[in-house]
């Protein structure tokens, strides 16, 4: 199948919410952890034509993605959000952000949740910008030290989006998230 005979898809967003844990270390010669559970945090999720993009990332074991976007509640302003925007329109001005995409220019989409840093490995994209399309190649886990491309559980697919509509909703993130205000 050529790629101009891949349909186009519609990116949207929804608010989500996602576990939080902690660990508590017991014990003194026989350590155990204890997990701790924190509040939830509410994101926006990617969808891609009204279905989370995280279902279909869910492992082949059933496993789901529980890795989550920058986007979340309260962190307008927040340079990771902004910036993670910013890399998935292709405005990074120094190049790599070391924050959201790798070293080999793949744009993280999504971040672990707990500590939203790439050593922790992301699912991450290579983000292709044509005339009248925008496309997500690749899709797939990205490992956090060595940045191999992870596709033994969840094979890499792509997404293809109308340009237009791709980046009013990701224009229009970019302006509320760059105002450091929640209002």
């Amino acid at each position: 199948m050529s790629e101009a005979a891949v349909p186009l898809a519609v990116l949207g967003t929804r608010w989500e919410e996602s576990e939080r844990w902690d660990v508590r270390w017991r014990g003194f010669l026989w350590r155990r952890a204890e997990p701790i559970p924190l509040s939830p945090v509410r994101f926006l999720d990617w969808t891609v034509d009204g279905a989370p993009l995280r279902d279909r990332l869910a492992l082949l074991y059933g496993a789901p993605c529980t890795d989550i976007t920058f986007l979340t509640e309260g962190s307008r302003g927040d340079a990771f959000a902004v910036e993670s925007l910013r890399a998935l329109v292709l405005e990074n001005e120094s190049g790599v952000e070391p924050w959201v995409q790798f070293t080999d220019g793949r744009a993280g989409v999504l971040f672990c949740p707990q500590c939203g840093d790439l050593a922790c490995g992301a699912v991450s994209a290579d983000v292709r910008v044509t005339a009248s399309a925008v496309e997500w190649r690749d899709i797939a886990y990205q490992d956090g030290i060595s940045e191999a491309i992870q596709i033994d559980e969840v094979p890499a697919f792509t997404l293809r989006f109308d340009r237009a509509q791709y980046e009013a909703t990701v224009r229009g993130l970019l302006m509320q998230w760059s105002s450091p205000s929640d209002a």
